[in-house]
């Protein structure tokens, strides 16, 4: 029997906030949009609450698990390049042993733009 290939989409990663948009380098959970480790694609994990108890907004949603604490949801922005232009690269990122699930992935996936109800 042949091994079973390791896919690196859907696995969470901690980066430096700095590497992505700049500004404090606070330590942040994203989640891997692609296969490729050496031009990825990650979105923000954060909180689905914001400082005020307000719920935020273009926020996806996910189950909790054992690496994130909080309730917390994917943000709608994928990031490709840091802030100086680079590809992003697996090397860069610490890893985690945690990854989404496929609900959670097929979630993420679809979703570009949460529907604002008002």
């Amino acid at each position: 029997m042949s091994r079973r290939k390791r896919y690196i989409k859907g696995k969470i990663y901690i980066t430096n906030d700095k590497v992505l948009v700049g500004g404090k380098g606070k330590k942040r959970r994203v989640v891997s949009m692609g296969n490729d480790k050496n031009n990825m694609a990650v979105r923000r994990i954060s909180s689905l609450y914001d400082k005020n108890g307000n719920k935020k907004q273009n926020l996806i949603p996910i189950e909790k698990y054992p690496d994130i604490s909080k309730p917390s949801g994917v943000e709608v922005k994928t990031f490709r390049k840091t802030v100086s232009g680079k590809p992003i690269q697996e090397k860069y990122l610490s890893k985690t042993k945690t990854r989404l699930n496929k609900w959670d992935m097929k979630k993420v996936g679809t979703k570009s733009r949460p529907k604002n109800k008002g």
